[in-house]
């Protein structure tokens, strides 16, 4: 079974409203994200929505998602994904050998070829705990966890992050779409993946 864990802090592009809320095209940025993983076949999408902006969950709900609201701030995003991994392990009781996808909320051109492409090689070698996708020797979103990697990262000391657990521990899977490096970080950004979306 695959799962897809996206932890959507929301944060506002100094747009005065969540940048996932904000429209690409017919959808939001959240939407797309979300359309993108039903698209590749991960039915069971959890959304981890920050306590500030809970005006995400509805949107989160209507395009297939479950939704988890925090009850107040993490402290940082890997506190975040960790809500995220217990919801999943409560509700939704992932075995060993299943899968999930760590996808960033920001990263709406998300391509389901490209999740597709992770399982694919996540089965052809099932001993590969991590497999994150490359561009031109760099790496992308989102990254293909096996739900045995969960140990290891609650693992880590508290003053580390899940990226470093990424970075020792996942192997590389070249890809050719320069979109796994995509996400939002400024209004300019926005600005210019807004201008030319034709999806």
């Amino acid at each position: 079974m695959n799962f897809a864990l996206i932890p959507a802090g929301g944060q506002s592009l100094r747009m005065g409203r969540p940048k996932l809320s904000l429209p690409l095209g017919d959808r939001t940025v959240l939407e797309h994200v979300i359309g993108a993983l039903k698209q590749a076949s991960v039915d069971r999408v959890l959304v981890v929505v920050g306590a500030h902006v809970p005006e995400l969950v509805p949107l989160a709900q209507a395009a297939g998602a479950f939704a988890l609201l925090l009850s107040g701030q993490t402290p940082d995003m890997r506190a975040t994904i960790e809500e995220g991994l217990n919801w999943l392990e409560n509700h939704l009781h992932p075995k060993p050998e299943d899968n999930w996808l760590l996808v960033p909320a920001d990263h709406p051109t998300l391509d389901a070829i490209i999740v597709q492409q992770l399982l694919r090689a996540q089965a052809a070698q099932p001993e590969s705990q991590i497999i994150v996708p490359t561009y031109r020797g760099r790496r992308g979103h989102p990254a293909l966890l096996s739900w045995g990697a969960v140990a290891g990262i609650r693992a880590l000391p508290s003053h580390q992050g899940i990226n470093v657990y990424l970075r020792h521990h996942a192997v590389e899977l070249p890809v050719a779409s320069e979109s796994i490096l995509v996400d939002l970080d400024t209004p300019e950004e926005y600005e210019k993946l807004r201008l030319g979306w034709n999806r």
